[in-house]
């Protein structure tokens, strides 16, 4: 069997050869998800924008233009979507910490839809978090709703700090995911 160089890969592709993009995503996936996996911890985070960096290679296929090797060009790509994905991250962040933090707000409510709907976004709240796992449960109310450190978390709680944190980001994604 012919091993396909990546010039000669990506003139295929060029042709809507989805082999040849098969062939280039199996090459190159485990390099880009052990790349980004260093800056993004989240293990579907991380597959998602593996994703997003091959759909967008394959939408601009007729467009990009590669010398002897793609892989400069996926490394560049996949940065860019680090980058977009930390910045809606951190959008998404603000506005579920502007969430919890001003519930109470919310639920002073001038008129009745207001209240209606300060309710139902606390009862969603409620619902999701009894669903977390204990520990997470329990990390989310300690960070949120008590404002603990990380560190006075970790003591507390007996944990490592990289447990705690990964524990917020867990409940954080979990709550937007439900929110949505």
């Amino acid at each position: 069997m012919k091993t396909w160089s990546d010039s000669e890969l990506f003139e295929e592709l060029k042709k809507d050869n989805k082999m040849a993009f098969s062939i280039l995503f199996d090459r190159y996936s485990d390099i880009l998800f052990r790349f980004i996996q260093k800056r993004i911890e989240s293990i579907p985070d991380v597959e998602d924008i593996i994703q997003e960096v091959f759909i967008s290679m394959w939408n601009r296929r007729s467009k990009i233009e590669v010398g002897d090797s793609i892989y400069p060009y996926l490394f560049k790509a996949a940065k860019y979507e680090m980058i977009d994905w930390l910045i809606k991250s951190e959008k998404r962040n603000r506005h579920l910490d502007y969430l919890e933090i001003n519930k109470d707000q919310y639920l002073i409510g001038n008129t009745s839809e207001d209240e209606l709907i300060a309710k139902e976004l606390a009862r969603l709240l409620e619902n999701e978090m009894s669903r977390m796992p204990d520990t997470m449960r329990s990390v989310f109310r300690l960070s949120r709703s008590e404002d603990m450190s990380i560190k006075d978390i970790a003591n507390q709680l007996s944990l490592s700090e990289q447990t705690v944190k990964n524990n917020v980001s867990m409940a954080l994604n979990r709550l937007k995911f439900k929110l949505k």
